[in-house]
């Protein structure tokens, strides 16, 4: 992370923000962890509880767009809701004047969004210099990702591992339960847990996330 600060600054942004939105915006908003945030705590924490995440119009922009997007274009075209004037008020007193929003999808299943925030205005930056930032973050997002997945796996507990493990067999939860005698609904929240920790949405992606990471699933 010290290597996309340095980015950051050197980027001439006052602060930036990296996101994993691999469930969608809707469940990321009920836990805002972000992988990497330089905002003032105020911001971050208005972010949070106020869930901005959910109508960030800066977001959406950038979620249906191929290039970065600016905040004084996007700003244009806004009606913002009580919440999102109350983080623009934010971001005013902080002497935010313009930003870049993107997302970054290296790969099936995993989203990333990262904006940068700066204190004048990006009207003069050339698309040239837009792609060149993208392909920045993009580069980082992928060497990044697999090193989060790594540590995620790590972290699986050994009845998590036995369940990775039962899934690259083909197991359904009920077998899972009859095999390690658990309850299915123990079962259930063992998948569930293990699929949050390593950041993926299915069955298929908990086993190639753990196999790329090293994770052992032989039977």
């Amino acid at each position: 992370m010290s290597a996309l600060a340095d980015f950051v600054a050197d980027s001439g942004a006052k602060f930036a923000v990296l996101n994993n939105f691999n469930y969608g915006t809707r469940s990321a908003a009920e836990r805002w962890t972000p992988m990497f945030s330089s905002f003032p705590a105020e911001i971050a924490a208005y972010y949070r509880t106020e869930n901005c995440v959910s109508d960030d119009p800066y977001m959406r922009a950038a979620l249906s767009s191929t290039m970065p997007v600016r905040f004084q274009d996007t700003e244009d075209s806004l009606q913002p809701s009580d919440t999102i004037e109350g983080l623009f008020s934010l971001l005013r007193a902080n002497n935010l004047v313009d930003g870049l929003a993107m997302h970054i999808s290296d790969r099936p299943g995993r989203l990333t969004y990262f904006c940068m925030a700066y204190d004048y205005s990006l009207s003069d930056m050339s698309e040239f210099e837009l792609r060149r930032i993208q392909a920045c973050v993009e580069m980082f997002v992928r060497h990044a990702g697999d090193l989060l997945i790594t540590d995620s796996v790590r972290e699986l507990s050994p009845k998590e591992r036995q369940i990775i493990s039962c899934l690259a067999r083909g197991e359904s939860n009920k077998q899972i339960a009859r095999r390690l005698d658990l309850s299915l609904s123990t079962i259930n929240t063992l998948v569930n847990r293990s699929f949050d920790k390593l950041g993926v949405n299915n069955r298929t992606e908990a086993v190639i996330a753990a196999c790329r990471s090293g994770l052992s699933l032989v039977a």
